[in-house]
């Protein structure tokens, strides 16, 4: 496996999470979501971030903290702390970052309904815990932590979940590491696996969008098909929008400029089989303009 993370992967996780995000507690905590209220939206909780930049080496990263507020049926809302970091080595300060994020949402909210969640990338299996003890003043903490690496590529391209499609991209991006051939490779693979499958346009677009970070399809060494392909793949909803109601006035104008050619040519008394040949409208269409 090439060892060699980079920053836009984290990025990536960041955009995935907080446009996915009804999807992200769906898979990565299945318990709190069975409890969530479906009729309203996942949100997230801004002002929270801590930038915290890496080296110019590769083992310095930037961390991506998430924090989301979920809403629960019959219940107040829950707030949910996730952090995500690329690493290719164990680092061990990454419990002690996790902690701290979930201290901080809590102090924030000043409420105990606060849970979190951690993503993890490096060559350590165990970071789902931390503990800390100074004179005499205790402090632990758990969490689920899911470890990419361990999941098996053949496992996670089976699982149809949108999410399951975020983890096979990131699994996938580890062996790239910055190889321009994998990284292609790859990103075919992604897209192809996804375009098998009925998602929403929301849900496709953030799959797609994140492959398109992770594998760094804009980057050098990566063919200009398939930056087209992921361009007109992950074209926001907006613009879809614009263009399907462009395509429609242009079709709108092209139908009445062959009604206003049969209407000339009904005028010089052609043929109404002569009409039909040059503007392809029907008989009855055609009858219906005298």
């Amino acid at each position: 496996m090439n060892k060699r993370p980079h920053k836009w992967r984290d990025t990536a996780w960041k955009h995935a999470i907080v446009d996915g995000a009804r999807d992200a507690i769906g898979y990565f905590m299945p318990d709190l979501a069975s409890d969530m209220d479906t009729s309203r939206e996942v949100t997230g909780i801004t002002g929270m971030e801590l930038p915290r930049a890496g080296s110019d080496s590769d083992k310095g990263m930037l961390v991506s903290d998430v924090f989301l507020n979920v809403p629960m049926v019959g219940k107040e809302d829950w707030s949910v702390a996730c952090l995500v970091e690329q690493q290719d080595e164990h680092d061990e300060n990454f419990t002690i970052r996790m902690f701290d994020s979930w201290v901080r949402l809590r102090a924030q909210r000043q409420a105990g309904r606060t849970t979190g969640f951690a993503i993890y990338t490096g060559d350590a299996k165990n970071v789902n815990s931390y503990s800390e003890s100074c004179y005499g003043f205790e402090a632990s903490i758990k969490f689920r932590t899911f470890h990419v690496p361990s999941y098996k590529v053949e496992e996670l391209r089976e699982d149809k979940r949108p999410f399951a499609r975020i983890m096979y991209a990131s699994r996938l991006s580890l062996e790239s590491g910055d190889d321009a051939l994998l990284r292609e490779k790859y990103a075919w693979e992604l897209l192809n696996v996804t375009n098998e499958q009925e998602y929403d346009k929301r849900q496709r677009k953030f799959i797609l969008e994140f492959a398109d970070r992770v594998f760094w399809v804009k980057g050098s060494g990566i063919s200009e098909e398939l930056r087209e392909a992921y361009k007109m793949q992950t074209i926001s909803l907006e613009e879809y929008s614009r263009q399907l109601t462009k395509e429609e006035g242009v079709m709108e104008g092209m139908e009445k400029g062959k009604f206003e050619v049969a209407r000339s040519m009904l005028a010089d008394n052609l043929p109404v089989e002569t009409i039909k040949k040059y503007t392809g409208l029907d008989k009855n269409s055609i009858l219906s303009l005298n």
